[in-house]
């Protein structure tokens, strides 16, 4: 269930705020546009009291660490101390315009040159969160926003795991948190051991397919239960059979086929070598 705030109550805690309106909430946080008395627009995100405070820490590091164009930018943030307070908070840019989700819809299909165009700067903002060993780990099209300009810029890293940091259990568990829809076979089956930067590139391997072909590789509005999904992700090559699919230039095939193997070892070495593989394919 989305952590949901009354924005009334919200603008009695945030007087130095000027709130504008509610925007989509996360299981873990309310989130709202805003102005500082500056005028600039903000997101103000407000933390439900149940959120881990190590899981926080670490997303504000995660944040604070990159400076990219297609990475959302933290601008401020407070943990209070004292329990249900409203003011567990963080106050990062506000980026004008829409998510991913809104565009990236069943049936729709994209010119290839604007899905090369786009996704390379989704693998730009990859690439940064590799260089400070960083896997988002919940990447889908509601956690990409995407502006006026039509640039993406990636938001939410409350699933972010931090490879060069100690876990933030001593189990081994941990593996199946995000979204099912768009998990790589070792979010279903493995433990978070398993995943690295290549997890994030399986989740971009599917968006990648949809904006191609107008629908999901792995999810069918027909499946009942998680099983029936993690079958199909881990097991199943369907999705290299459809109409849809093989219907698209070899050379789209071949990155799709890429992306999308269920062992990580089989993916591309990372988001830069996948840019490269679209810049390519979007001059031709």
């Amino acid at each position: 269930m989305p952590y949901t705030v009354d924005m009334s109550a919200a603008i009695a805690k945030f007087p130095e705020y000027t709130f504008i309106c509610p925007l989509t909430p996360s299981e873990q946080k309310a989130a709202f546009h805003v102005k500082d008395a500056a005028g600039t627009d903000l997101c103000l995100k407000l933390i439900a009291p149940h959120y881990e405070r190590d899981r926080l820490d670490r997303e504000i590091q995660a944040m604070q660490s990159i400076n990219n164009p297609n990475v959302v930018k933290l601008v401020e943030y407070t943990f209070s101390s004292k329990p249900g307070d409203l003011r567990h908070y963080t106050v990062e840019e506000f980026v004008e315009g829409q998510d991913l989700q809104a565009l990236l819809t069943f049936g729709t299909i994209w010119p290839t040159k604007r899905v090369a165009e786009f996704f390379s700067g989704v693998c730009d903002g990859l690439t940064a969160l590799r260089e400070k060993e960083i896997v988002h780990r919940d990447l889908k099209p509601a956690n990409i926003r995407v502006r006026p300009d039509g640039s993406p810029v990636i938001i939410d890293f409350g699933l972010a795991r931090h490879l060069a940091l100690p876990d933030l259990t001593q189990t081994a568990a941990g593996a199946g948190i995000g979204t099912p829809k768009y998990f790589a076979p070792e979010q279903f089956e493995g433990t978070k051991h398993d995943i690295d930067h290549r997890t994030d590139l399986f989740a971009l391997g599917i968006m990648l397919y949809e904006a191609l072909t107008g629908e999901s590789p792995f999810y069918s509005p027909a499946m009942t239960t998680r099983a029936q999904l993690q079958q199909a992700v881990c097991h199943s090559t369907v999705h290299l059979s459809k109409a849809s699919f093989l219907g698209l230039d070899p050379k789209w095939q071949t990155l799709l086929r890429r992306l999308l193997e269920a062992e990580r070892a089989k993916r591309p070495a990372d988001a830069a070598q996948v840019a490269m593989i679209l810049k390519r394919l979007g001059g031709n």
